[in-house]
């Protein structure tokens, strides 16, 4: 199975195209972006993670003029690797967030047990663009009452910034208010 989204950055020029599978094995997503801060850049990553959500690799290339970087981040029993090498001081974290997209926000909305608690807190290898440094940052994500049909409200925290999400059915963002809105839909299910 099979869906793709769409994302129009809002702050600045950018946009997105994600396609997300699933099989047996997990599911991956695959991505390209086009942005233009701080300056114009293409973006691509595929993410896979396991068949419960939990993050696996990721491998992310950044391009432009002047500069090309790429990372490859893996987690697993051996803990975290940033291209080949040990990176103890992620021990712990469960998922991973690219600040230049919304995709990765989908991975802890699908992952936890909502119906357990409507509230958790955190660790995640937040990985920035396009510098591809990775450092660990605490989150917190509130499953919200009073959603619209099709959709999931959710409060999203790291450090003082705090926003509301709403996510469609397969925990992909619609509305990243001020950041990101959703610009095409689905086809299939990712679920």
């Amino acid at each position: 199975m099979a869906t793709e989204a769409g994302w129009a950055a809002i702050q600045w020029p950018g946009l997105e195209h994600v396609v997300v599978s699933a099989d047996a094995g997990g599911w991956q997503a695959r991505s390209q972006l086009i942005l233009t801060r701080p300056g114009l850049a293409s973006v691509s990553y595929q993410v896979s993670c396991d068949p419960e959500w939990r993050f696996a690799e990721l491998t992310i290339k950044v391009g432009s003029a002047t500069a090309q970087a790429a990372l490859v981040l893996t987690s697993g029993r051996g803990g975290w690797l940033a291209d080949g090498q040990p990176r103890p001081d992620l021990d712990g974290c469960t998922d991973i967030d690219i600040n230049a997209t919304p995709l990765t926000n989908t991975l802890p909305i699908r992952r936890l047990d909502w119906s357990a608690a409507a509230t958790y807190e955190i660790d995640v290898a937040y990985v920035t663009v396009p510098e591809l440094a990775v450092h660990r940052v605490r989150q917190r994500y509130t499953r919200l009452r009073g959603s619209q049909p099709g959709t999931s409200p959710f409060r999203y925290e790291s450090a003082s910034f705090r926003t509301e999400l709403r996510v469609d059915d397969d925990g992909l963002v619609l509305d990243y208010p001020g950041i990101w809105r959703r610009v095409s839909g689905q086809n299939g299910s990712a679920a």
